[in-house]
């Protein structure tokens, strides 16, 4: 583990010291080591040093009339600041305890004319002034590790290339988001303009944290279609998660609409409830598939889509248009979609996700129905019987035969294993042929050709 600083003391110096000094500085959140450098006659001074910075990042030697009866040759004492010198970097940062220039003086010239704290003008005053130097002016590397520590996360040392690794991906990926990197499970940072100083620490710090959530999100394959608790328990299990969840309510109806519906809303009612008031923007209104949202009643909608499922009458957006976010939800940074329109599909018709309400559910379906765009370029881009049938024939010399149906149900059988749904292929197609979807993409084809013509007169 990385400390930012131990102490090397004489162990008579500890009870009116160093134990105080250790303690004010772990009040400011810095990980102090000591207990192992308390010093008695016999020990090598040159070695517990380099015991030391070799796991922290500084070291304070506690220089007092105890300290000097130890009779630490000169060379040793010498040596530390010869070390300084040859690494060009302060290593050791000395303290006077009930001592004065004059003591130093006579036992290391070299450590006189170091910088020093004195103990005389009290122990807060040498704790402050040792974190100027412990802490330099918020250095955003030791912010986000001092904000990983308090979440409980032991990250590598500062000097650690994992750092380099951590700057690339806030800059790159999560800083400013885009779909194109087709990332989920990611929120936005708390502070935009990150450019210096505590916001691009506390920044560093939340990416960190994001990296692994985010990638176990996606190894869970988490999403619209994954069972609440499973979802609920994602969110529990990562330090910082839940607060990041509930500050980003927007984003995380996103990716886990199901989490918005009344009943499966556990720890997220009170923001969810927020996020259905007018204006909120990171309600989300989704562009759809082009112009406005279409809504039940031609009027503006009740609610951002985001939080559609939470409202009574789907905040009165078209079936059509909650089907279509149901898939393909995104706002040009975070994007819902885990699965296509035609595996979506199947996972509606089939008995998975008993989770969902019945009426929601239906709704969805019939958007399906009303827009078999989605779905259906899904299985004109496969090369089967199905798709060759659908494209080919007439709505009148459309029939499901033998060779057409069992094409219909080999895709269902691989949307279904690809959502790990267990269930038989067959079942589904059945529901598929029972409501017409078939005949709902010929009426839909008629409609866009007729636009079309209506475009060219």
């Amino acid at each position: 583990m990385l400390h930012d600083v131990f102490i090397c003391h004489a162990s008579e110096d500890k009870d009116d010291c160093v134990r105080p000094l250790a303690e004010l500085l772990r009040a400011q959140h810095l990980a102090v080591w000591y207990d192992e450098f308390s010093l008695n006659i016999g020990d090598s001074l040159r070695e517990s040093i380099d015991r030391g910075l070799a796991n922290s990042r500084f070291g304070i030697v506690v220089l007092s009339p105890h300290f000097f009866a130890k009779r630490w040759a000169q060379r040793e004492l010498n040596g530390l600041v010869s070390r300084e010198i040859a690494e060009d970097r302060r290593l050791v940062l000395p303290v006077w305890h009930e001592v004065g220039q004059a003591e130093i003086l006579k036992h290391s010239p070299p450590l006189a004319d170091v910088l020093a704290v004195s103990t005389a003008r009290g122990i807060d005053f040498v704790a402050g002034e040792l974190l100027k130097k412990l802490r330099p002016e918020e250095s955003p590397l030791i912010v986000a590790r001092d904000f990983l520590i308090a979440k409980g996360v032991t990250p590598p040392v500062v000097t650690d290339e994992w750092w380099l690794d951590l700057v690339e991906i806030k800059e790159s990926v999560l800083r400013f988001p885009d779909l194109n990197h087709g990332r989920r499970w990611i929120f936005p940072l708390p502070h935009r303009l990150d450019d210096r100083g505590r916001a691009r620490g506390l920044n560093l710090g939340w990416s960190a944290l994001q990296m692994d959530w985010a990638e176990e999100g996606e190894d869970l394959g988490l999403c619209q279609l994954s069972p609440p608790d499973q979802v609920h328990a994602f969110l529990r299990r990562w330090p910082g998660l839940m607060e990041c969840a509930r500050d980003n309510p927007g984003t995380l109806a996103m990716y886990a609409p199901q989490l918005t519906i009344p009943g499966l809303d556990d720890g997220f009612a009170d923001v969810f409830d927020d996020l259905m008031a007018a204006g909120r923007k990171d309600a989300y209104q989704s562009p759809g598939y082009g112009g406005p949202p279409e809504t039940t009643d031609g009027e503006p909608p009740l609610c951002g889509e985001l939080i559609a499922w939470r409202h009574p009458t789907f905040g009165n957006y078209a079936s059509r248009e909650l089907s279509y976010t149901f898939v393909d939800a995104h706002n040009l940074s975070y994007s819902r979609k885990s699965f296509n329109a035609f595996e979506c599909l199947a996972w509606l018709l089939s008995d998975a996700g008993p989770w969902m309400p019945a009426k929601l559910r239906e709704t969805l379906i019939e958007g399906m129905r009303d827009r078999p765009y989605g779905w259906s370029q899904e299985v004109l881009a496969g090369d089967d019987d199905f798709a060759d049938a659908l494209l080919r024939k007439s709505p009148r010399a459309f029939r499901f035969t033998r060779s057409v149906k069992a094409a219909l149900v080999d895709r269902l059988a691989k949307a279904l294993a690809e959502m790990n749904v267990a269930q038989d292929a067959s079942v589904v197609a059945a529901r598929f042929m029972d409501l017409g979807f078939v005949d709902d993409y010929y009426l839909d084809e008629q409609r866009r050709t007729a636009v079309r013509r209506r475009g060219r007169s």
